[in-house]
């Protein structure tokens, strides 16, 4: 799930400077090529990025957010469970 939510940031930041170049984008993720060919066809069989150029659809826009709040929460728990600890 972390490597899903890292190739979709990278996406996304590339998105913002034009079109994100799939060469560029596994190079950003330090991951090898086949691999990251078949994550990135996973996430176009999901629908969370796009089929034709390499962008992120509305629902893998909604992943990311959802995931860092996931995220988020589980660092707050994390957290509050060693704090407890302590006492």
């Amino acid at each position: 799930m972390e490597i899903f939510n890292d190739i979709l940031i990278v996406i996304k930041e590339e998105s913002l400077y034009g079109e994100a170049k799939p060469t560029k984008v596994q190079q950003k993720c330090n991951i090898s090529y086949d691999k990251f060919s078949r994550y990135i066809d996973e996430l176009r069989k999901r629908k969370l990025v796009t089929q034709n150029s390499l962008s992120i659809t509305d629902r893998g826009k909604q992943l990311l957010k959802d995931y860092r709040k996931i995220k988020g929460f589980l660092t707050e728990m994390k957290l509050e469970y060693i704090s407890e600890r302590l006492k």
